[in-house]
């Protein structure tokens, strides 16, 4: 039950995400609820679940996408590594520590994608990724972040109480 549950949530992001988000958008630029969901998962899963949802979600973001296969796989696994390893030594709760840390794995999602395009790929990033794109994203992220990890804390709360799920670290 509570992995169909994880499976269905995931299902609901990327379809959010892909259908309605772009109402949402501001200059062209949407919040990536996969990757709120990979630091999501990173922050108050187990260790393995916080590294398999990065992986997982990585290579579906790319898959669906259309684009560079591979890129969000890569910087969507770091980002749960990071936070899976990691997740003991950093107080990621309260809405500032949240989207200071959704901040900063936009900027590495980012320029994952950006050193990608120009080196292995040869492509051409439009020079206002840096100082427009970017910027703009990792702030909407920020923003956007702490809500969803409300609203993720809430279903996994009752997802917890109803299956007594041992894969959930952190009572919240």
């Amino acid at each position: 039950m509570y992995y169909v549950a994880q499976i269905l949530i995931v299902v609901i992001l990327f379809s959010i995400q892909t259908t309605w988000l772009k109402t949402f958008s501001i200059g062209g630029v949407v919040p990536d609820l996969a990757l709120i969901w990979v630091v999501y998962c990173g922050v108050h899963c187990s260790r393995a679940m916080g590294i398999g949802s990065g992986i997982v979600t990585g290579m579906l973001q790319d898959s669906l996408s259309g684009g560079l296969l591979g890129v969000n796989t890569l910087s969507k696994s770091f980002i749960g590594f990071f936070f899976s390893a990691l997740k003991d030594k950093f107080f990621v709760e309260g809405v500032i520590p949240i989207a200071f840390f959704l901040i900063l794995s936009s900027l590495f999602d980012g320029l994952v994608f950006y050193f990608s395009m120009n080196t292995v790929l040869e492509g051409e990033v439009a020079p206002s990724f840096f100082y427009q794109s970017l910027p703009a994203y990792s702030i909407y992220n920020g923003v956007i972040g702490p809500v969803i990890f409300l609203v993720l804390n809430k279903i996994n709360s009752w997802l917890k109480s109803k299956t007594g799920n041992p894969h959930m670290t952190r009572a919240n």
